[in-house]
């Protein structure tokens, strides 16, 4: 499939006051002046790290070139952790009204940060360039909210299935499973074990972000697990998926727990044959292992399905309107072309940009490493993740209905409706507020 053709299937699917001080000392941010200088604005930019491999040196690598392009803006870039760590520090920030000018979060942030009324509407500024028309529309709605646009997509990317065809090869396996039915059988053969004590797992799937994956599993049945106002964790499709993971851990394939990085370290040692992880790690986990790394769709069940992560790079609102334009030309030159054309070479995160695709550097490396372009074409399968209000604390309740159900305390109905029951309290509490 040519990359063109790959644009043309994707869809368009739609996508704490306590302690402020200190926790706003603890992200680097500070009562600062809109200016650094007389003629220079300056602006601070928080972002995590979310996939294995050092991307934050890649991160600082690429904020020094723009400050050496733009003699007019100095970016301050502030390393805050994880997804989780930079959302509740921006959040602390703007409590105390001294938010960073611009952050990335994860795209599920979106309602939470607009019910605090924390973004600036960057719709206009964007119809006076080529966004609309080169952006991959499908990276584009996920910072969509009722038709306006507040941030542009930096480091889309879905779970994808990484595998060590080297251990595919000596097992006999000729291709990837395509079905769930084929991912338990290959898992099987896959599988290690010597006097009873395993030596390798057929199949892990990454901890932490598992939520995440597990969505893409719903996708794969036909569920879209939310909608604007509510979760649907409790449907028959969701509760066939779950039990489908149960299954794989009854058959000894695949561990009951693991943890995101911990599950990235594990596939690269060769402790496990097939994982679930982010497109993101995808140059790390090629690069890193001593065997061949290859990559293929997330098995379906009634169709393919795949779920988007990563994040927008978001302006705060309320800050002057010389950092706002600063922030906008930095958020441009970041997810321009050529920039993101190297980003994601360098990361295996989806360049956002449908010309960074046909850069020449990008088409002699889809022609060295063909596996980057997999994510690329599942991405025609794929929406949002997880877009409604409180979305941290229904990530959670979620998160505790697959690891209490996979360890064997609570079935998966059971689980999946308290999850979704307490998630519908939580949205339902805060789409009150609002009102």
């Amino acid at each position: 499939m040519s990359v063109k053709s790959t644009f043309s299937n994707i869809s368009r699917r739609s996508v704490l006051l306590g302690g402020a001080a200190a926790v706003a000392a603890s992200a680097g941010l500070r009562s600062r002046p809109a200016y650094a200088a007389p003629d220079k604005v300056k602006v601070q930019f928080m972002y995590p790290v979310g996939v294995s491999g050092d991307i934050n040196k890649l991160v600082a690598s690429m904020i020094a070139k723009f400050n050496a392009a733009h003699e007019k803006i100095e970016v301050e870039a502030i390393y805050a952790g994880s997804y989780d760590n930079t959302e509740q520090k921006v959040i602390t920030a703007l409590g105390v009204g001294d938010p960073p000018a611009t952050w990335l979060p994860i795209n599920s942030a979106l309602q939470t940060f607009l019910g605090l009324d924390a973004l600036a509407d960057v719709t206009d500024k964007a119809k006076k360039t080529d966004i609309y028309q080169d952006f991959i529309p499908g990276f584009l709605e996920t910072a969509v909210s009722d038709g306006k646009l507040y941030g542009l997509p930096f480091q889309p990317s879905t779970p994808v299935l990484y595998f060590n065809a080297d251990a595919f090869k000596a097992a006999g396996i000729a291709k990837p499973p395509v079905t769930w039915d084929e991912l338990l059988e290959v898992s099987k053969a896959l599988t290690v074990r010597e006097n009873g004590e395993l030596k390798r797992w057929g199949l892990t799937i990454g901890g932490g972000w598992h939520d995440w994956i597990f969505e893409c599993f719903c996708r794969q049945n036909a569920l879209v697990p939310w909608t604007k106002d509510k979760v649907l964790f409790d449907k028959p499709e969701a509760v066939d998926a779950l039990e489908f993971w149960v299954k794989l851990t009854k058959a000894g394939v695949m561990p009951p727990a693991s943890t995101w990085q911990g599950s990235a370290n594990d596939f690269m040692a060769g402790r496990t044959a097939m994982l679930y992880h982010s497109t993101g790690s995808l140059t790390n986990l090629r690069t890193s292992s001593p065997f061949k790394v290859d990559v293929a769709f997330m098995p379906k069940n009634k169709t393919f399905g795949a779920c988007q992560g990563g994040g927008p790079i978001m302006i705060a609102k309320k800050q002057s309107d010389a950092a706002i334009e600063a922030s906008w030309t930095f958020a441009k030159w970041m997810t321009s072309t050529d920039v993101q054309s190297q980003w994601g070479r360098d990361t295996g995160y989806l360049a956002v940009r449908k010309s960074s695709w046909e850069t020449p550097e990008m088409l002699a490396y889809l022609k060295e490493v063909p596996q980057a372009k997999v994510a690329l074409e599942q991405a025609a399968y794929a929406g949002a993740f997880l877009q409604v209000p409180g979305y941290h604390k229904v990530r959670e309740y979620l998160k505790s209905a697959l690891d209490r159900t996979l360890a064997g305390e609570i079935k998966p109905d059971v689980a999946l409706k308290e999850a979704a029951d307490n998630s519908n309290r939580e949205i339902q509490r805060l789409l009150r507020r609002r009102s």
